[in-house]
């Protein structure tokens, strides 16, 4: 059955260029892998209509669950974050990629969370690495991490795998295989280059080198 909310959401992110596609000159990471694609939802935040289509969808989700606390991660989620609890009438902290090695050397910025029921929000999951150091110190610091809320996952397998073992409710606004699908219907991506990109989901490091691209050019972060 299709989900027309994922759709809805999947069309904003084509429409307003968070997420980009292309095959001919690929997007190269800082870790040096080639993608046909590459999502940026900060961009949705310059859009105020588009804005609070994504705040409201995430404060949705998330008000099914009923947290205690929202927590952002740095610095790309802040603002979503802060838009959710706002909305829920929720305490807001954010989660720092690492310390700041000076002052109160804090990762987790905002208020203590110990012993609190906490969603932490995101605005993109590839490798899961980084939503999972995020969950991670929400736990060392006493949180019970309810789930892992995020606008867009790419859906890789290691991703789901790390949630899953990790034992951590996830749930996304849209996902790889909705965008690409709206993609398609939309004429963002012709239909002879859509199987490239779903090749290039499957294997994503084995991608370049297979179709000739090596590790140059712009780069962008990958987390």
């Amino acid at each position: 059955m299709r989900d027309d909310s994922k759709e809805q959401i999947a069309k904003i992110l084509l429409e307003k260029e968070a997420v980009t596609l292309n095959v001919e000159t690929p997007y190269t990471y800082v870790s040096g892998m080639r993608s046909p694609i590459y999502c940026d939802n900060r961009k949705l935040t310059f859009y105020p209509e588009e804005r609070s289509a994504i705040a409201d969808a995430l404060a949705e989700k998330i008000k099914e669950i009923d947290p205690e606390i929202i927590a952002g991660t740095a610095s790309s989620a802040i603002s979503w974050a802060a838009l959710v609890a706002e909305r829920l009438g929720k305490p807001m902290v954010y989660i720092r990629k690492k310390s700041k090695g000076y002052g109160k050397d804090k990762l987790i910025e905002g208020g203590n969370i110990s012993g609190k029921n906490v969603v932490v929000v995101e605005d993109l999951v590839s490798t899961g690495g980084s939503s999972f150091n995020a969950v991670k110190a929400c736990l060392e610091a006493g949180a019970d991490v309810q789930a892992v809320v995020a606008i867009f996952t790419y859906e890789f397998e290691n991703a789901k795998t790390k949630f899953e073992e990790g034992k951590c409710n996830t749930i996304f606004l849209t996902d790889f295989s909705t965008l690409i699908r709206v993609a398609a219907e939309n004429n963002f991506v012709e239909n002879d280059k859509l199987t490239l990109i779903q090749e290039w989901n499957s294997d994503p490091t084995a991608w370049g080198p297979k179709h000739g691209f090596s590790g140059e050019k712009r780069k962008i972060r990958w987390y």
